[in-house]
């Protein structure tokens, strides 16, 4: 299926690769380069002056936001065009598969590796006060030996311990929920991982924190 959702001038047309709320995103072509385009959609409940600078605003931090992952040492698609009047960037299509894809058949050694390598890339954003915002397994694409984040529509710039364990926490329910036979496994690989990155007492911090994100949970259940 070919569409193109641009609310611009421009037109992105590809294949519908993944429908969300506030997004689309296509698989096509930009000068003889595959290429994937994250349309943001109008959306009618809101005012259209409110809409477009949101819309806009969103797709220019996502870009920046990108760059600075990149700075940090963690790998993530090229840009190849940030289109603010039509609230789209056009990036690079990255080969690989999704680390939520590969999982089922991964052997135990693998499952350590790749899992290492997400607490070390993990470390890198937070050191560099990056909240990913959206840290699952689907948002993580393995390129031969190297681990590609993707969609950083939720990121942020922060260097609270708060956010840094949401983003722990994150990772952690979608282990246990999705992928719960090998789970501990990869939760102790990632921790390992992390705890390389930022440090031993920052780690520990992190967790600790983790925990009590946790527990307010909990308690909030029940209540």
């Amino acid at each position: 299926m070919t569409e193109s959702t641009s609310p611009g001038e421009a037109d992105y047309a590809g294949r519908l690769i993944y429908k969300g709320a506030e997004a689309d995103i296509l698989r096509g072509g930009w000068q003889g380069l595959e290429a994937v385009f994250k349309v943001r959609k109008p959306l009618s409940y809101r005012l259209k002056v409110m809409d477009d600078a949101i819309r806009r605003q969103r797709t220019i931090h996502e870009a920046d936001m990108m760059h600075a992952a990149k700075a940090a040492g963690v790998p993530a698609p090229f840009l190849f065009h940030v289109d603010v009047p039509a609230a789209t960037l056009v990036m690079e299509f990255v080969e690989g598969e999704r680390v939520k894809d590969i999982l089922g058949e991964a052997p135990a050694q693998a499952v350590n590796v790749i899992f290492e390598e997400f607490g070390r890339s993990v470390a890198r954003l937070h050191s560099s006060g990056i909240m990913h915002g959206d840290l699952t397994t689907a948002n993580v694409v393995r390129r031969g030996k190297e681990l590609v984040f993707i969609d950083f529509g939720l990121s942020v710039r922060t260097s609270r311990l708060e956010d840094h364990a949401v983003d722990l926490r994150l990772i952690k329910e979608t282990l246990v929920g999705a992928h719960s036979p090998i789970a501990a496994r990869a939760l102790e690989a990632l921790f390992r991982g992390y705890a390389k990155g930022v440090g031993l007492a920052r780690s520990r911090a992190a967790f600790k924190q983790l925990q009590n994100i946790e527990r307010r949970g909990r308690y909030a259940r029940v209540a």
